[in-house]
C-alpha cells in the first residue's frame, strides 16, 4: 500500500479524501489475497476428492476485486494511460501557422 500511496502522491500531488474508502478497500482485499495465497502455498491445488482447492476461488475473486479497485484509482500503466488529460488550446496558433498569418497583421496602429 505504501507504493500505491506514493504513486498517487507523485502523480496527483496529494491523496484526495474521496479516495480513502477505495484505498481502505484495496488494502483489505490485498490482505485477503495474500492470506489465501500463503495458505494455498502450504497445500495442494487439487483436493483428495479431485476438486479444486476452494482457496483458488478466493484468490480469483480477490484478484478481480483488486483489479477493479486499481482501475478506479488509475494505478496500473494501462489505466493511467486512459485518464484524460486536457491539452492546452492552441487552435489559434495552429490556424495562424496553416494560413501563414501572424497576429501582428491584425494589430492596428493609431496615430498619436
Amino acid at each position: 500500500m505504501n507504493y500505491v500511496k506514493a504513486y498517487l502522491k507523485s502523480t496527483y500531488g496529494a491523496i484526495n479524501d474521496e479516495w480513502t474508502i477505495i484505498l481502505d478497500q484495496l488494502e483489505d482485499h490485498l490482505c485477503f489475497y495474500y492470506k489465501a495465497k500463503d495458505e494455498l502455498a502450504g497445500t495442494t491445488i487439487l483436493m483428495p476428492n479431485g476438486r479444486k482447492n476452494p482457496l483458488m476461488g478466493i484468490i480469483k475473486d480477490e484478484t478481480s476485486t483488486i483489479n477493479a479497485l486499481a482501475q478506479k484509482l488509475g494505478i496500473s500503466p494501462w489505466d493511467s494511460s486512459k485518464i484524460k488529460q486536457t491539452p492546452e488550446d492552441d487552435s489559434d496558433d495552429f490556424m495562424d501557422r496553416l494560413t501563414g498569418n501572424s497576429r501582428k497583421q491584425y494589430e492596428m496602429e493609431f496615430p498619436e
